[in-house]
């Protein structure tokens, strides 16, 4: 054991022998652990696997000549967007920019998709859905409702790249378990600290990635998810009268996100399984990968470009389940009202509690002020929050096929425990005093 190194499961740091205790101690944060539960957690190491993220895509097709015929690709001077349209098209304005001056060339060498989800809403329906969605946002300028101008709303398919897989996963989480108890003169914590192993198998099925660079990633992601059990082999005949974005997005430079997507997911779903500790985190995750599959298809999406006080907002609607995406503003006037009397309110209510359980309050002020800040401040978070409503997706939780996970392997390690203790204040004891 002296010949080789040992990383604190802590802080990375490299654990020493220590002689007088017979334990394992790190010279970095003082954590020690014995040679038994040390020797559990580094076999446990010693089991995992290599990764392998490797992708099969076979299924992915090209266009036939035939095929290209009845399409061709119009590239915007302006902002260089490439979108591919059928052959009864002669002109039409950039999606992305609103440039109308395109240039026309014939379609050739282009991947085929293998579905396309046809648009179910019109721009009717995407307008009501804009309007319902600038109401109940407290913190939303009171003029942006009234003076935003959509500038235009445009259909437009949108090239994803769906991925396939069975994944065997083996997950390391580290765990705490937290104790606190008080005497006379101190406030004791105690936390135990686990390192927590989920393995098992889960599968995915069709988990998109945006293949278009000129698509936010994040955008697209925040009006998933679709139903795929309306998609249909793909046709030119469903691009007639709307446009699709022509892929500019290689199904390998997705490969990244879409195992993001599939760890995430795995880690979500294992995680799950856990229960008994006051906090959980992930450490370490490692996947292997089988029956990887790759397609190339459409999804149908609004756009919708507006504009107010000079500045451009962009919303997204899913042409097939109606749900909207977009960041708007803040009012920061009603952002500091909203904040000042949910902070009022907390506060008092904490403040008459405090002080007259203590009778003391000065201490019933301060502890009001302080709870009242934290409440405040929680809650604005939360409602800027639904202003802010473009984020990635975490995991893939959506995409998991029916009845596939399966865990196989629970363990739970103890590492080592800390305990710290605090002193009771003057007037917190003073207060015990009086109650006893």
């Amino acid at each position: 054991m002296a010949n080789k190194e040992f990383k604190c499961p802590c802080c990375g740091g490299t654990l020493q022998f220590n002689n007088q205790s017979q334990n394992i101690v790190c010279p970095y944060c003082d954590s020690q652990f014995s040679t038994d539960d040390l020797k559990q957690y580094t076999d446990d190491l010693a089991n995992d696997k290599p990764e392998d993220t490797s992708w099969d895509d076979s299924m992915v097709q090209s266009y036939t000549n035939e095929e290209m015929k009845g399409m061709k690709i119009y590239s915007c001077q302006s902002c260089g967007g490439e979108i591919i349209v059928d052959e009864t098209t002669s002109s039409t304005a950039c999606p992305f920019c609103s440039n109308n001056l395109l240039i026309t060339k014939e379609l050739s060498g282009d991947l085929k998709p293998n579905v396309v989800i046809p648009f179910k809403n019109d721009k009717e329906f995407v307008q009501n859905t804009l309007k319902s969605f600038f109401r109940k946002k407290v913190l939303l300028p009171s003029s942006f409702a009234r003076d935003n101008v959509i500038e235009e709303i445009k259909p437009l398919y949108v090239p994803f790249w769906l991925f396939d897989a069975d994944v065997q996963g083996r997950v390391r989480y580290k765990g705490e378990v937290v104790r606190k108890w008080s005497d006379a003169e101190y406030d004791y914590k105690e936390t135990k600290y686990y390192s927590i192993i989920r393995g098992g198998n889960i599968a995915f099925d069709r988990v998109p990635v945006d293949g278009s660079k000129k698509m936010e990633d994040a955008l697209m992601e925040s009006i998933e998810p679709y139903n795929f059990d309306e998609a249909k082999e793909f046709n030119a005949a469903y691009l007639a009268g709307y446009a699709a974005d022509r892929y500019d997005v290689s199904k390998d430079e997705t490969f990244s996100r879409a195992t993001t997507r599939f760890r995430e997911g795995t880690v979500q779903a294992f995680q799950n399984d856990i229960s008994g500790y006051s906090n959980v985190h992930v450490e370490d995750s490692n996947l292997q990968l089988s029956n990887t599959n790759t397609k190339y298809a459409l999804y149908p999406v609004w756009i919708l470009n507006t504009k107010w006080n000079n500045e451009s907002f962009r919303f997204a609607v899913n042409g097939q389940t109606g749900k909207i995406a977009g960041n708007l503003p803040i009012s920061a006037a009603k952002s500091f009202l909203f904040w000042f009397l949910i902070f009022l309110l907390s506060g008092g209510i904490l403040t008459g509690i405090v002080g007259a359980i203590a009778s003391d309050w000065l201490i019933g002020g301060i502890a009001g002020a302080i709870f009242g800040i934290i409440v405040a401040s929680g809650a604005i978070v939360k409602m800027r929050r639904v202003n802010k409503n473009v984020r990635f997706q975490y995991g893939a939780q959506q995409y998991i096929r029916a009845n596939s996970l399966r865990i196989t392997e629970r363990k739970s390690i103890f590492l080592y425990k800390t305990v710290s203790k605090s002193k009771k204040s003057t007037s917190s004891s003073n207060s015990n005093n009086r109650r006893r």
